[in-house]
């Protein structure tokens, strides 16, 4: 009640003349932006700002997204072209196998071949060339013998005489075989050259078995990718254009810095030439040939610019209604403010009268105004309260003085009466005189809650003194260690036990022999106190039972009540555990923390003036 009186005086700052010091309340030092520059700001960090930011994500994700669609499309279309190049491989594949089959493998193991057999021979190459309409021609070398078939009838023995090592070392299967594109005339069409060694039954070789392919072969394969600006090629492992929509490319290396086809399929974006690319390609398993597509990522960015003009549109119309927006909240918000902020600081000067006009027409602006008219006001009833408060509790105070004397004409009553005893050598009296005054001074003392476990040793020596006044068969024994002495303990926490052990215990001085045995030692961390007694003892569940019995002893709730101190004070683990049989005895046994002198004492104070 204290605290809150004075944070309610330090508030009103009230003096003899009713004034309150020219502070001002709500301002402590003067702001060095103000309001609306403040709502700016805020507007641009946290709502322009964002929005433009959310912006440029939305465009990279966009970006990102129309690659990586774009992507998938053209690696999906390089491996459709990629299957339909190894069909075509497989087709000629299989026509090749024709010449087994048709006996023409035969024929040539001759050792003199007739010109009727050479007849035969042509028959069943140009039958094998009009079955594809891609294929230009057929040749076979023979024993140093080229036989022709197909529209081109030029000799390409020279072209593929560097590659004959690599044919017959195939064995048998066909070759996809060159490292550039063949041309056999001059301006005339490119040509793909397969080849194949014309193995005997034993294995020996007899021949080589050529088939030039028309360049349409891919051409068509590569058809399915229509896209603007997109330049398709075949390359060879070494980088060689075996192939490319653009016929400039042809027969030259291939090569883009920091550009490697380490997966099967795959794309990525790369600068080329200045302008940024999406690169996709796909491997052949059949002939290790890389399918490549390149195209400028500008061209299919080129339908998304009426909607890139329409967001930045939308951009700047939102950023002027964000302006129209501060130069409304402006006028109907900070201006009121503004003018709420400089009465409040005139009436924390000192004019307690003054009210604010009501005339605004926003509700929750115009509900400041008359909070602040209703504060006004109820700060000068709270000052009118203030001085009853005061002299109502100047009246209180003279009270409790006056309170305070009974206790001190109790002390000096019962010092005559202890000068007495003196006096007339009543040396009992005396000594009960002086554990009762000991003990009063003990309860009735204001200061903290708490004291040494040495003091309540000897609040225990006076209150054993006045007991065995009346109760002369027992004897109390203490052992208190050392570093327990100085501990805090809380005032009378043991006297319950004690008397306890007394009156129940030992039958109010019907059983002889009676000893008590006080004990205090710290474990663990925490400070351990045993009360035991060679008492009747008696049986503890029982006793539980009857603990809450209507009809229940003062002790007993001085247990109860000790029971439900310590556990609202320290909780878990602490408390006071109880063990006792009949004819055995009572031990009374309480673990409590271990408080120093210092800072839990003068919380203990706090608490106990609060």
């Amino acid at each position: 009640m204290k605290k809150a009186y004075d944070r309610m005086k330090n508030i009103l700052s009230v003096r003899t003349g009713g004034f309150m010091e020219k502070k001002s309340l709500f301002l402590a030092k003067p702001l060095s932006i103000s309001l609306k520059h403040h709502v700016v700001l805020y507007y641009i960090f946290l709502i322009i700002a964002p929005f433009l930011l959310v912006i440029l994500l939305s465009v990279s994700i966009m970006y990102r997204y129309t690659c990586r669609i774009y992507g998938d499309y053209l690696v999906t279309n390089l491996k459709s072209t990629q299957e339909q190049l190894n069909t075509v491989y497989n087709q000629y594949r299989d026509l090749s196998m024709t010449l087994y089959h048709n006996n023409t493998v035969d024929i040539l193991e001759k050792k003199e071949i007739t010109d009727a057999d050479w007849e035969q021979i042509r028959l069943e190459m140009s039958n094998i060339c009009n079955a594809n309409s891609k294929m230009a021609s057929m040749q076979i070398e023979v024993r140093g013998t080229m036989v022709h078939a197909g529209s081109s009838n030029a000799s390409i023995v020279d072209y593929v005489n560097k590659c004959r090592s690599q044919i017959t070392g195939e064995k048998g299967r066909v070759v996809w075989l060159p490292r550039s594109i063949y041309s056999p005339y001059p301006f005339g069409t490119y040509k793909y050259v397969i080849a194949r060694a014309l193995n005997a039954e034993d294995k020996q070789n007899i021949g080589i078995m050529f088939m030039t392919v028309d360049k349409s072969v891919f051409d068509d394969a590569f058809g399915t990718i229509k896209m603007n600006g997109a330049v398709t090629y075949v390359l060879h492992p070494s980088g060689m254009v075996l192939y490319s929509s653009d016929n400039s490319r042809l027969n030259q290396d291939f090569h883009i810095p920091g550009m490697v086809f380490t997966e099967k399929t795959g794309f990525f974006t790369r600068k080329i030439q200045g302008a940024n690319c999406l690169v996709a390609y796909s491997k052949s398993y059949k002939t290790d040939w890389i399918q490549l597509a390149i195209v400028p990522v500008s061209s299919f960015f080129t339908d998304f610019k009426p909607v890139g003009i329409s967001i930045f549109m939308i951009a700047c119309i939102y950023v002027i209604l964000i302006f129209v927006m501060i130069v409304l909240m402006n006028r109907h918000i900070i201006h009121p403010i503004l003018s709420l902020t400089h009465a409040m600081d005139r009436f924390a000067e000192g004019e307690l009268q003054i009210s604010a006009e009501e005339i605004y027409k926003t509700k929750e602006i115009n509900s400041l105004f008359i909070h602040f008219n209703a504060m006004t006001r109820k700060v000068n009833e709270l000052i009118l309260d203030n001085r009853k408060v005061e002299r109502e509790k100047n009246s209180f105070e003279m009270q409790v003085l006056i309170s305070q004397m009974n206790p001190h004409f109790i002390y000096n009553s019962l010092n005559t009466v202890k000068w007495l005893a003196v006096i007339n050598k009543q040396a009992t009296i005396q000594n009960v005189t002086d554990s009762l005054i000991y003990i009063l001074m003990q309860i009735t003392n204001k200061g903290s809650s708490l004291h040494t476990v040495a003091e309540e040793r000897k609040l225990l020596e006076h209150y054993v003194v006045i007991q065995k006044t009346r109760f002369m068969n027992f004897e109390m024994h203490y052992c208190v260690e050392p570093d327990t002495e100085n501990l805090l303990i809380r005032k009378f926490l043991l006297q319950s036990i004690v008397e306890n052990a007394i009156i129940h215990g030992f039958s109010r001085g019907k059983l002889s022999g009676g000893r008590i045995e006080l004990q205090s030692y710290r474990e663990e961390g925490k400070l351990h106190v045993v009360i035991r007694d060679n008492g009747k003892g008696f049986a503890v569940p029982e006793w539980e039972r009857q603990e809450e019995a209507a009809d229940k002893q003062h002790t007993n709730v001085g247990i109860k009540n000790i029971r439900q101190i310590i556990k609202l004070e320290y909780g878990e683990p602490f408390g006071l555990f109880m063990e006792s049989e009949p004819g055995k005895g009572t031990c009374a046994h309480f673990i409590l923390p271990v408080m120093e002198r210092g800072a839990r004492e003068e919380n203990d104070t706090d608490n106990y003036n609060r």
